[in-house]
Formats: structure tokens, C-alpha cells, sequence
């Protein structure tokens, strides 16, 4: 796309200012529009001129200056502002301490491209030739691969270890090779501290994955291995074991020993029948000193607690219990299943909630029954269920099932909803305290029919008085943001004798129940009806009362948060309004005059791709009924706003016949549209501020 005018100005304004600026360093600011999730880093100085207006992402680097990403490209910027080096393919800050950055040309090394390194001023360092170039972190160390062969290059472009390696792997604070099937470790000085040899080498993860910057050297079956630190240095007092997982909230490691051959073979007593070989499980702290240890079955994390298990006879069985961090018991080893209960769909992640825990005991008759404990190990539940599916801590209620029917029991074990549902709904789209429960009637004679019902947990009652063969909940995520409560909100899609209309939560009809299938809610509530085999219109899930306060919010919203800024890679970025439509005045006006419906200015934003249109207030029969979203084609002197019955995006902006409204640059700073008339829409436009303006019109 060729830059017009308006780009030029901007960028020249851009590049005089860089010249300009003082010697005071320059700080990166972000703007954020939520409404499009358009995000802008910017530059300005300490009396907040701006230097670099925002678009794209921009980084700080060693040297002062700073990388900016714009859609698939990359610059460098010095520590005024001033573009120093780029377009480039792939650029990459790897470690906020090093004045090296992988640059890729032809795409990311990683993934087909060539990399090499340049400092943060553009300065090559190291040429990008070299396939799979990447960073290996912790080590300040950089893995490059030359005819098949990998070898180490510091961040001054400097060979560390010549090209001749299998393979090279991550690892914090050390390097794990590889060659001719062998594997060692490897220090940032390119020295080996641990040789390579016929062990298998592996990094020491956390329980959330992560490297903790110990390592593993194995036998070939893993069977007994031993750990070292980034300098060879052996860890856990030189202990053997099979396997190892810290756990880093804790401050504790779980080890499994290694099950020696000797171990095996030490007595000649004979092994009790169905007694397996079970290595030891040892709770460890930081430094790998034995704080409990369990010889039954696996030691893994619960919750805030370990699930431990003790033998629970000779037959070689284990029964659990929960043990805390310095393995004490918590709950005795008792039970025959113990599991963390968990949250039910909607409840809000991150609560300061204490765990419950599942218990299962298995009856007489084989059947396992569950319950439930507290943290401390008193009963909440008394093991009498077939189920326990989750809880809602806030309310202190649990999904369980009984005879084969879900209901809803408190702490108390008292029945809030009676177990007569077969089986829990899609309640991912509900939020608390509402439940989507579901039952089938299938005695046999006749057909099979299903039962949806919504459910107040706080009363244990339907929401509806009647039932429905399907429900299904429906809830624009943005909605949320502008300050519209799902409870209000929530679009329900109901269904009775195979045709579909819409509820609200009260139970009152909004979309009779005529058409046969309702789906696709946009942003603006609305769905697509189905009637014979033909898409109808599309119909609003909101009544009139809802649709206008979900308008309203979005004209609040889009005045309340600053817009997308233009800049020469977006030249067509803001805010857009009629030019008779600038002061409250002339709106207020408009609304008399019966042009407007609210007495709010119609409005147009625009990111680098796509417009949010506001322009339900427009009166008249002409106005099309816009998608919250449309696209728009730049053009060299403004840009194609592309109407909902416009193709796709690519093949409309090449199309000369697609329907779109065509705004052009005019002089004082407007925006003509040659064909909006005909469409009931005002023909001349201005951009304004794009600071955010609450008071706006």
C-alpha cells in the first residue's frame, strides 16, 4: 500500500523530532483499545512529547534503544527514537543483559529461516547463514546449526564450540549435547562437566514443567540416576534415584530411589505373593535432605497436600491418606481413592478457597463410595455416593449423584436439589449460581425425549416453569467489559417440540418459539434464524430495553478508552464522526430534528484492519444493520468500508462490484464518502483526537 499525504506528514513529523530530542532517556508508553484488543507502544520523552506515536510492540534493549514488531516486521530504534536499522524478516530480543539480538532472514531461524546475530544498533556480529539459530537461556549462549552439525557462538558472535555435535538441547545455566549417541553437559565456557558417555542426560523440571537448573544423569534403562548441578556438581547429598520433581511453591522435592539390584536380592526370604518391588518415595527439602519417606504405590501433589498411601495388608494393596509438605499426616492412610474435589464451571479461578478433597472406600459389595474431607481431615461428606463431580465454594454446595441422579448437597449433607436429573448440562457458558442439569424420558414405549432445566442453586429450584428439550446459554465476552451483568444479559436458546426461540434468565420470551434452529450470536445479541430450510433474517436475543443499554455501552466505551493511533504503517487508524455531528449542540438537534434515535453521534473506529460501527442511532430504513466488527480495504488516498453482504475480506477489497461505503481524504482534514447517502448515512466525516474523551457527544 502506497502512503498518502497524511502518512508522509506523520512520518517526517516523526523523524524531526527524533533530531530534536534531548538526551534524556526515552520511555515506552502503551495504548490500548479493548473494544478492538488493539494494543500500541509508543516513545515519548520526560515532558511527554511524543516521539514515536504508538503501533506495534516495542522493546527495550541493552544498548538503550529498542525493537519494534509491526504486523510480520521488525526495526531498531536508537535511544532517540530514530530508526537506525530494519525492515527485518525476524528479529528476536532474547536476554535483556546481552546487546545481541538473533535476526532471521527469510523468516525465524527456527522455522526455515537463516540467523545470525546483530547488536542492538544493527552492528552484524555474526552472519545469518546458519539454520535452527537460537537462544539457549541461562547460559548467554546462542545454538546454530551448520551442515547438519550444531555447534556454541557467545553474544559476540564468537565460536564457543565448533560445529561438530548431534544435537544441542535447552537447558538454564548449562548445555545438553549430544553425539554418536552419546549425551554430556556442557558449561557457558564451552567446558564439559559432565562427558559424554553411554548415561542419558535430562534436566531436573518443577511440577509445572519448568527447568530448576539441576540435571539427571541416567543409566540407559533410567533406572538409577544420580544429580548434578550446571557445573557438574553432584546434588541431593549424591543420592540415587529413579526420579525427581520439585515442587516450588513448597519448597520440596519428591524423590523416587532408585530400585538397586541389590535391593532385590538381599534376603532370601521368600516375597510375599502379589508384594511388588515398590521403590521408595521420599519427601526432600530444598537441599535433598530426607524428610518422610513411603513405600507404597506413588507420592504425588493434591492440593495444597501429598497423596500417600501405607500398605494395607499383605496382598500388596495401598490405602491412602494426605501428608503436608514435611510429610506429617494430615488425614490417616485410610481411604481407597483420594482426589482434589474440583471448582464447578464459572467459578472465578485464583479464589481464596481451602481444598476439599474426594474420599473413596470401597464397600462389601465391591461398589466405591465417596465423600468428602476438609484440608485438616474432618468430614464434610460421608462416603454415601456414586459421585462427586464438583462443588461451589462460595455457596458450599456439591454435584453429586445418588441412584444414578444428580442433585445438589450442602455441607451438611441436607439435599438443596433432590437427586432426579440424569446427568449435568453444558455449563460452561453459565455462571454461578446457575446449573444446567439434563434427564432423558426413555421408558420404552414411545420416543426417546430429553429435559433441559437451568437451576438456581441458591433455592435448588428451575429457573423455568417449564421444561425444554434443549437449553443453551449465550454470553458475548465483551459484554462483561462494558459493564453489562451476565445475569442480565444472558441469552437463553430454547427449544420445545423441535422448534427454537429465545428466553431471558426471568423465563419471559423474547424470540417466540417458531423457527427451526436459532445459532450464531454476534456481538450485538443477534442470531440466525433457520425457517424451512432458509436463512431468515437475523433476529435480536435481547428485548428492545437490553439491545438499547448494550448500544449505549458501547457508544461509552468507545469515547472512554483512547482509540487506535494513526501512524504511517496505519494511516487510517481513529476515530471518525459526521462532521455535523462534533458538539452536543448539533446532536441534540439532530435527535429533535427525529435524524438521531439517542442523542449520541454516530462514530466509526478503525484499527489497521477492521472498523467497530456505531451507527444504530441513525434513523432510517436505508441504514444497513451493521456486524459489531466490519473490515475495510486501504487505499491510497482513504479507505473501503466493506457492508455485511461483502464476501471475504481479500476477495472483496479486490472486487470492484463488492458493496462497500468509500470514505477519500478532502481538504481541512475530512473524510468524503461518495456513496453514503444512498446508504441513509451523512456523507461528510472528520477524524478527531484520539485521546480518550468521555464527555464527547
Amino acid at each position: 500500500m502506497r502512503v498518502g499525504s497524511l502518512a508522509l506528514a506523520a512520518a517526517l513529523s516523526l523523524a524531526s523530532f527524533a533530531a530534536s530530542a534531548q538526551d534524556a532517556p526515552l520511555q515506552i508508553f502503551t495504548v490500548k483499545n479493548e473494544l478492538t484488543r488493539w494494543r500500541g507502544d509508543g516513545l515519548r520523552d520526560a515532558q511527554g512529547r511524543v516521539a514515536l506515536v504508538p503501533a506495534g510492540l516495542l522493546t527495550a534493549l541493552a544498548n538503550g534503544g529498542f525493537l519494534a514488531q509491526r504486523d510480520d516486521a521488525f526495526w531498531l530504534y536508537d535511544a532517540r527514537g530514530a530508526r537506525v536499522g530494519g525492515p527485518y524478516d525476524s528479529l528476536e530480543a532474547v536476554d535483556p543483559a546481552l546487546d545481541a539480538l538473533i535476526v532471521g532472514v527469510g523468516g525465524n531461524p527456527v522455522l526455515g529461516g537463516d540467523g545470525g546475530l546483530i547488536d542492538g544498533s544493527g552492528r552484524e556480529l555474526m552472519a545469518p547463514v546458519y539454520k535452527g539459530f537460537r537462544y539457549l537461556p541461562g547460559t548467554q549462549l546462542f545454538a546454530f546449526e551448520q551442515a547438519r552439525r550444531w555447534g556454541l557462538a557467545d553474544a559476540r558472535g564468537r565460536v564457543v564450540v565448533k560445529p561438530t555435535l548431534d544435537g544441542i538441547s535447552d537447558a538454564p545455566g548449562a548445555v545438553l549435547v549430544g553425539d554418536a549417541g552419546q549425551q554430556g553437559l556442557i558449561d557457558r565456557a564451552g567446558r564439559y562437566v559432565v562427558p559424554l558417555g553411554a548415561s542419558t542426560v535430562s534436566s531436573l523440571n518443577d511440577s509445572a514443567g519448568a527447568a530448576t537448573g539441576y540435571f539427571d544423569v541416567c543409566d540407559q534403562a533410567g533406572a538409577v540416576c544420580r544429580g548434578v548441578d550446571s557445573a557438574g556438581r553432584p546434588i541431593f547429598g549424591g543420592r540415587s534415584f529413579s526420579g525427581a520433581t520439585f515442587h516450588r511453591d513448597m519448597s520440596r522435592w519428591v524423590i523416587t530411589d532408585a530400585l538397586e539390584p541389590a535391593d532385590a536380592a538381599a534376603s532370601d526370604a521368600p516375597a510375599a505373593i502379589g508384594v511388588g518391588i515398590t521403590p521408595r518415595k521420599v519427601i526432600a527439602d530444598e537441599q535433598g535432605r530426607t524428610l518422610a519417606t513411603f513405600d507404597c504405590d506413588y507420592l504425588y501433589r493434591v492440593g495444597g497436600l501429598f497423596r500417600a498411601a501405607r500398605a494395607k495388608d499383605d496382598t500388596g494393596g495401598c490405602i491412602w491418606g494426605l501428608v503436608d509438605r514435611d510429610g506429617q499426616w494430615r488425614v490417616p492412610a485410610r481411604y481407597n481413592s483420594i482426589e482434589t474435589v474440583r471448582d464447578a464451571a464459572g467459578v472465578k479461578a485464583g479464589a481464596a478457597v481451602a481444598d476439599d478433597y474426594v474420599v473413596g472406600i470401597d464397600s462389601e459389595d465391591g461398589k466405591r463410595l465417596y465423600g468428602v474431607l476438609a484440608a485438616d481431615g474432618s468430614e464434610i461428606l460421608a462416603p454415601r455416593y456414586e459421585q462427586v463431580f464438583n462443588r461451589y465454594p462460595e455457596l458450599g454446595l456439591y454435584v453429586v449423584q445418588q441412584n444414578r441422579k444428580v442433585g445438589l448437597v450442602d455441607r451438611q449433607g441436607r439435599w438443596r436439589l433432590e437427586p432426579t436429573y440424569g446427568e449435568t448440562g453444558t455449563n460452561t457458558d453459565l455462571h454461578p449460581p446457575y446449573l444446567l442439569l439434563s434427564d432423558r424420558d426413555d421408558d420404552g414405549d414411545g420416543p426417546r425425549r430429553e429435559r433441559d432445566t437451568i437451576v438456581d442453586a441458591r433455592t435448588g429450584k428451575p429457573v423455568f416453569a417449564s421444561d425444554y428439550d434443549y437449553l443453551g446459554v449465550e454470553y458475548d465476552f465483551r459484554w462483561e467489559k462494558l459493564g453489562l451483568p451476565w445475569e442480565e444479559f444472558a441469552v437463553v436458546v430454547a427449544s420445545r417440540n423441535g422448534k427454537y426461540g429465545v428466553l431471558d434468565l426471568q423465563g419471559r420470551v423474547v424470540v417466540p418459539l417458531k423457527y427451526d434452529n436459532l445459532q450464531g450470536m454476534d456481538a450485538w445479541g443477534r442470531l440466525q434464524p433457520t425457517l424451512n430450510e432458509r436463512d431468515l433474517p437475523l433476529v435480536s436475543g435481547l428485548d428492545a430495553q437490553r439491545s438499547t443499554r448494550l448500544h449505549d455501552a458501547v457508544s461509552r466505551q468507545l469515547r472512554a478508552e483512547p482509540a487506535p493511533y494513526a501512524s504511517p504503517w496505519t494511516p487510517y487508524a481513529g476515530r471518525y464522526v459526521p462532521a455535523d455531528y462534533r458538539s452536543a449542540e448539533q446532536v441534540r438537534a439532530a435527535v429533535a430534528a427525529g435524524r438521531l434515535s439517542r442523542a449520541v453521534a454516530p462514530m466509526l473506529l478503525l484499527d489497521e484492519d477492521a472498523a467497530i460501527v456505531d451507527l444504530d442511532m441513525i434513523a432510517g430504513r436505508q441504514r444497513p444493520s451493521f456486524d459489531f466488527v466490519q473490515y475495510y480495504c486501504a487505499r491510497d488516498q482513504g479507505f473501503d468500508l466493506l457492508l455485511p453482504l461483502s464476501a471475504g475480506v481479500e476477495e472483496a477489497c479486490e472486487d470492484p462490484a463488492a458493496p462497500k461505503l468509500e470514505f477519500r481524504a478532502g481538504a481541512d482534514e475530512s473524510w468524503n464518502c461518495g456513496n453514503c447517502a444512498k446508504s441513509g448515512l451523512p456523507s461528510r466525516w472528520v477524524r478527531i483526537d484520539p485521546a480518550a474523551d468521555p464527555a464527547m457527544p
